[in-house]
């Protein structure tokens, strides 16, 4: 209640009986003298200035305080930040009253009349300042009679009424110490949760002391006035809070010989024991007792049950009310404990703090870092981004940077963790239980060398959460391409670019951004790119258009059962059979791929089908598996399941996983041979494409770079190709990607490829022999004689092929002319025939 009288005549005592201001009133055996009640004397400016000018009241004191007499002089005092310059200003440019009374001078023996009030000065309340002033305001046993914010803005000056005639006039110093310290002692009691004390335990400034306290006036437009509450502290609350000082002496005495060590046998009926009173307990009992049972990591709920059934608090106490109770200690498990923040409170004889894992050690009567706090270390790796991923029916470990994912290895979480503590500078220093414990880096290195084994495994890192952020990938209708700047979708009706960088809801593959900005140019004809796909078809338009369904097949990172085909490579050159040549550009193009998509290549020539780990290097971002320069004898057949059912990735020392069919990479095969398995099957499973000899048959000595020497450049190099080049390279790429998803693969009748299939089949002079002979279909021909004349042309007395052999090869020419192959018996005699 804010009420402001200009005459006010009449007071009230605390027991609400009303007496004149000129009259007295008996207290006890005592006739107080309330004819100069509330009077005080006013001095002007500066403060050395020790002669007042004149007696005022509180109403007075209030008219100035809220007017904008000291406003200015509050301000430029608020925003000056040097101590000493501070201290001076206000000392030469405040006005001051002295609440006590009036005097002569400004000096203790200058007393002429006291006031019955009392200045009380709190200091240093920050962000609490609010919350003590409303709670001053509504305290019922102090009443104050005014109350108003300090000059510095980080206290509060608070007059009370009191008593008066306690004040013993021959004492020279500390004449107000009588109802100084059972003040002090009612805001330990009541307000220790939001004042902090002096090492002496001072709630109030101890200037208050003195008689002749000088109080600055400053501007506070909220200052609260109550001057129709003569209310005052006298017998009764001097004697209360003296037993209550008593009991907190005679508890701290109690305590002193008693062994105050919290170790974790420590119970909750010990800390009772040390820190609550059989009954009638006040607020600093109760934040003692919380305080403690808080830094034996005892829960919460214990330490509330334990106040709840067996604590008993004053009635004078503002917490008798339980539900107040409840509230403080919850205030006082958040704010107010000695433990350092950080530390995780696991068993009573178990803590973590930072990566170090600590235990209670019987013989050294304290906590030693033992081993590392693995959950920590787990919510460390969670921080740096790293989580595990589903893919197919297992996980792999990956790490995510915003939208962007990369696989990792246990070892490159290692790796990182090892850099992380091998750079620390400073060791961890901390307070638990009233205990300091420095632990400096070395020993954290060493406790994390000798224990790191048992985290960075894939056993153990099955632990980390799951990351399942939905990748986006390419779908039926739509092929997406990541550049630094933009994204390009590509669809059967449009490419849209459009940035990418702000969208949310999906994750990509770091492996799968181009780290190139781009540029579409619809019109890429003219690029280097353009020109070698029209060389290497004969700058045949219907050869064009089939390399180019294969190009964007490639492309397209999305699976059709309907397809589920390999892009094969071969050259149209009729293939030496024993020095098969090469160098028609089958690898450049599949590097042109490589620029575009996630490409992992695999050494055709090595590759063993009995090889448990012949898929290592596929990775779940793999989008094309690029088997370059097999060999002939390569069996097709064994991409069979790959190319339907999706693929089954094993690792030496890692785990297995499957790429299901859904999200499997496209497949590309590069040969300078025809590869092994005919049938329709195979063939069916097979896009070929044959390149022309435009580039081979250049190559003679065999050191000659014919692309290089035609285009004037090396190929996709940072140095040799322009940003226009580039643009134009992606732009017929995307172009490629945008004729498949609209028009499907285009196959073209192969030129070369089952004459080539024919002559590794059997031999090449074999098949020059064979076409000279000119069978016919329909006429039998006996087996002995022309197995004869085929050794006679060409070897001689020697008989490398046998006769079975021989039928063999007539086999594999019957399936190259598109013909069916019989042989029968008659007289003894074989025969075979063309039908």
């Amino acid at each position: 209640m804010n009420e402001h009288n200009n005459t006010p005549n009449k007071l009230s005592t605390k027991d609400g009986n009303k007496i004149n201001i000129n009259g007295t009133q008996k207290d006890g055996n005592k006739m107080i003298d309330f004819k100069n009640f509330g009077h005080f004397s006013f001095f002007e400016r500066p403060v050395k200035n020790v002669n007042p000018l004149k007696t005022i009241n509180l109403k007075d004191v209030y008219d100035l305080i809220i007017s904008d007499a000291y406003k200015a002089n509050t301000n430029t005092l608020r925003s000056i930040h040097d101590n000493k310059k501070y201290g001076a200003y206000k000392a030469s440019n405040f006005d001051y009253v002295t609440f006590n009374g009036t005097f002569s001078q400004r000096a203790d023996s200058k007393l002429k009349s006291a006031s019955s009030l009392f200045i009380i000065d709190i200091d240093h309340l920050g962000d609490k300042l609010e919350l003590v002033r409303e709670r001053i305001i509504q305290d019922k046993i102090l009443q104050p009679q005014l109350v108003f914010i300090s000059p510095s803005k980080d206290g509060l000056k608070i007059v009370v009424g009191i008593d008066s005639t306690f004040i013993n006039h021959s004492l020279k110093s500390k004449t107000m110490e009588f109802i100084w310290q059972p003040i002090n002692t009612y805001f330990a009691t009541e307000y220790s949760d939001l004042i902090t004390s002096t090492a002496n335990t001072d709630y109030i400034d101890r200037s208050g002391k003195d008689i002749s306290r000088a109080c600055f006036l400053c501007h506070d437009p909220l200052v609260f006035l109550n001057v129709n509450e003569g209310h005052i502290l006298g017998q009764d609350f001097i004697d209360s809070m003296s037993k209550i000082e008593q009991k907190n002496k005679t508890r701290l005495k109690s305590r002193a010989i008693r062994n105050l060590r919290v170790n974790p046998s420590t119970t909750i009926e010990i800390l009772a024991n040390r820190h609550l009173l059989e009954s009638d307990n006040h607020h600093p009992d109760l934040i003692s007792f919380a305080g403690a049972c808080k830094t034996a990591a005892f829960p919460i709920d214990k330490t509330l049950r334990y106040l709840k059934n067996k604590a008993h608090f004053s009635d004078q106490s503002n917490h008798s009310d339980f539900e107040k109770v409840k509230t403080a200690v919850v205030d006082i498990y958040k704010r107010y404990s000695t433990n350092s923040k950080g530390i995780k409170y696991l068993t009573p004889l178990t803590f973590g703090y930072g990566i170090l894992y600590f235990k209670y050690s019987k013989d050294a009567k304290q906590f030693i870092a033992s081993s590392l706090y693995w959950d920590e270390i787990r919510n460390a790796l969670h921080e740096a981004g790293f989580a595990k991923r589903k893919i197919g029916n297992g996980f792999l470990f990956i790490q995510h940077n915003g939208c962007i994912i990369k696989e990792v290895t246990p070892e490159i979480m290692r790796s990182y963790f090892t850099d992380k503590i091998t750079s620390m500078k400073e060791g961890y220093s901390i307070n638990y239980k009233d205990e300091q414990y420095d632990i400096p880096p070395e020993t954290i290195r060493e406790i994390y060398f000798k224990n790191s084994n048992n985290i960075f495994n894939a056993a153990w890192l099955e632990h980390l959460q799951i990351h399942d952020e939905p990748i986006l990938k390419d779908t039926e209708k739509e092929s997406y391409i990541f550049f630094q700047n933009s994204l390009v979708t590509i669809s059967k009706g449009e490419i849209k670019t459009q940035t990418w960088d702000n969208k949310s809801g999906f994750c990509i593959w770091e492996d799968h951004i181009i780290k190139r900005d781009f540029d579409y140019i619809e019109t890429n004809m003219g690029s280097h790119f353009y020109k070698f796909i029209r060389n290497v078809t004969d700058n045949d338009n219907s050869r064009f258009r089939t390399m180019v369904s294969g190009i964007g097949y490639l492309l397209h990172h999305h699976f059709r059962e309907s397809e589920g085909q390999a892009v094969v490579f071969y050259d149209q050159t009729i293939t030496d059979t024993k020095t098969p040549m090469g160098g028609s550009g089958k690898g450049l193009i599949m590097n042109a791929i490589k620029q575009v998509k996630k490409v992992s290549k695999i050494d055709g020539k090595h590759f063993d089908t009995g090889n448990r780990f012949r898929w290592e290097q596929i990775s779940p971002s793999t989008q094309v598996v690029w088997l370059d320069d097999v060999k002939s004898d390569f069996d097709f057949s064994t991409l069979h399941s790959n190319l339907t059912d999706g693929w089954t990735i094993e690792r030496k020392h890692q785990m297995q996983f499957m790429i299901d069919s859904k999200d499997s990479p496209k497949t590309a095969i590069c040969s300078n041979s025809i590869i092994k398995g005919g049938g329709s099957t195979n063939k069916r499973r097979q896009f070929i494409i044959e390149l022309s000899d435009f580039y081979s048959r250049q190559i003679i000595r065999g050191d000659e770079k014919p692309i290089e020497q035609t285009h004037g450049c090396l190929f996709f190099s940072e140095t040799e190709w322009t940003s226009q080049e580039w643009n134009l390279f992606y732009s017929f790429m995307i172009d490629s990607c945008y004729q498949y998803m609209n028009n499907g693969l285009i196959p073209f009748v192969g030129i070369n490829i089952e004459l080539n299939r024919f002559r590794q089949a059997t031999d090449s002079d074999f098949a020059a022999w064979v076409i000279e002979q000119n069978f016919e279909k329909h006429h039998p021909y006996e087996t002995k004689i022309y197995h004869q004349l085929y050794l006679a042309a060409y070897y001689g007395d020697i008989h490398p092929i046998g006769q079975r052999a021989f039928s063999g090869f007539l086999k594999s020419y019957s399936e190259y002319k598109g013909w069916s192959f019989k042989v029968h018996q008659s007289n003894g005699l074989s025969y075979f025939q063309f039908t």
